[in-house]
């Protein structure tokens, strides 16, 4: 399966959104207020009409699920922001867009059904984004409802590193049958990535999301207490589909998501392109319950509890010890 032309126009299209939102993190968001969501409102929807729009010109035929809608967009927000909206997109496309044609390009794809489907967050970590964390743009493609490619964007990938690269971005892609890589957001020689080989869970890096309300902290203690984790194991709480990207390139040996709230279910967007990156570089994805990811539920995984995803190494024993816990 030759996806090159998919990958790379991916990755384009990524790099685009992401300085779309690196632009309006910088020019809206204000460190010293809390709370204030309009600058993450703001960058969804440019950041998807961006998308969309690039989407609607390469590949026509196909299909898009994605959260953003045209509706929303002209009732939910104001004439400012939509306002905002359209500079945005406007110095990106380099030439003037239309109020109309951000309504179209937020609902490109959105009607069809089609072998092809692009799974689109334009922000995955909306906190991240607002608080200067981490967050990433994800785009990833279902052909016939299989995960083939994925690309995640992430501009502040190293924020939280002790020593940090100068380019704190970092550009994590994959295709089916052609491997995972990594290269920096603003540009460098690709890096092929592979999970770890950390077959000990006591002493493998555990990666959780970084809001307490999207982790079940009681299951995620027992199974750490029954996999002979110490109060010294390593683990980090970060947003995004980063933590994905991390357990790609081996950074990260775990990542369980498991939301308290027993009847939410995961979002698609939140975990295509991930899945995609992660398995190509070794890795394995299910759900809690070792339950094979089933991808052509809608735009939630209906069919799925919370999602497991670690090296391949650990994922059996892990799976032992969520079912022993009563996940």
């Amino acid at each position: 399966m030759n996806l090159s032309h998919e990958l790379e126009t991916a990755k384009t299209i990524a790099r685009m959104a992401a300085s779309v939102c690196q632009t309006i993190q910088t020019e809206l968001v204000d460190p010293a207020q809390k709370g204030g969501r309009e600058p993450v409102t703001i960058a969804d929807y440019a950041s998807q009409a961006v998308i969309g729009n690039a989407l609607a010109e390469n590949f026509p035929d196909d299909a898009v699920l994605s959260e953003e809608r045209s509706e929303e967009f002209m009732l939910l927000l104001n004439d400012k922001q939509r306002a905002l909206v359209q500079r945005f997109v406007t110095d990106a496309l380099g030439g003037y867009v239309f109020e109309e044609q951000i309504c179209a390009w937020l609902d490109f794809g959105k009607q069809k059904t089609a072998r092809r489907t692009w799974v689109i967050d334009p922000i995955d970590g909306t906190k991240g984004f607002l608080g200067g964390r981490h967050y990433c743009v994800a785009i990833g493609l279902l052909i016939e409802g299989e995960p083939v490619a994925g690309v995640l964007a992430s501009p502040g990938f190293y924020s939280d590193e002790e020593m940090p690269p100068d380019d704190l971005g970092v550009l994590s892609y994959a295709s089916r049958g052609s491997g995972a890589f990594m290269e920096a957001l603003g540009g460098s020689e690709r890096v092929p990535i592979r999970v770890s080989a950390t077959s000990d869970p006591a002493r493998a890096t555990l990666l959780t999301s970084f809001e307490s309300g999207h982790t079940n902290l009681g299951l995620i203690d027992e199974v750490a207490r029954l996999l002979g984790r110490g109060p010294d194991a390593p683990q980090r709480g970060l947003d995004s589909q980063d933590k994905h990207a991390m357990v790609a390139c081996g950074m990260g040996d775990i990542l369980l998501r498991v939301v308290p709230d027993t009847t939410y279910f995961e979002k698609m967007w939140d975990h295509a392109a991930g899945y995609a990156i992660v398995t190509e570089a070794g890795g394995r994805m299910t759900d809690i319950h070792g339950q094979p990811i089933d991808w052509t539920s809608g735009t939630r995984m209906t069919n799925n509890r919370g999602v497991l995803v670690t090296n391949g190494y650990l994922h059996d024993a892990i799976l032992d010890a969520i079912a022993h816990a009563g996940g």
